[in-house]
């Protein structure tokens, strides 16, 4: 089945303005927003066995975890890269990783760790019933 016109265009809308209202409220660069919302998108097109409202919420939280951790993941990658460079090429200048790629990399790489360390969590206590 494919989706109506409507539906689609009220998925866009409902996208457009809670990007927009989120740099407002969040105060941060159109960039970060950007980059948290494509790792969101990213990762739920990439799920799989997820039913529809799983979805959005994990691309919800994805999109607020990209936003948080955009900072921390940007400072994480500059490091690795500095790292990196330094081995291959000595002396070479550092490339900066943009704030809004370190968005884009929180948000589609969170929430895949928190499911795994679930994964796990559900797996050992599973495992602690059957004893």
């Amino acid at each position: 089945m494919s989706a109506e016109p409507i539906s689609g265009t009220a998925t866009a809308h409902a996208v457009v303005t809670t990007v927009t209202f989120a740099g407002l409220w969040a105060n941060t660069d159109a960039g970060v927003i950007l980059g948290a919302f494509a790792g969101a998108t990213l990762y739920v097109l990439t799920s799989r066995n997820l039913h529809w409202w799983e979805k959005l919420l994990y691309g919800l939280a994805s999109f607020l975890a990209g936003l948080i951790g955009a900072k921390y993941m940007t400072a994480i990658l500059n490091a690795t890269l500095n790292t990196t460079l330094g081995k291959i090429a000595p002396g070479t200048e550092v490339i900066p990783v943009p704030e809004s790629i370190g968005a884009m990399v929180a948000a589609a790489v969170i929430i895949t760790f928190v499911l795994m360390y679930k994964s796990r969590l559900e797996k050992q206590a599973t495992a602690g019933e059957g004893k």
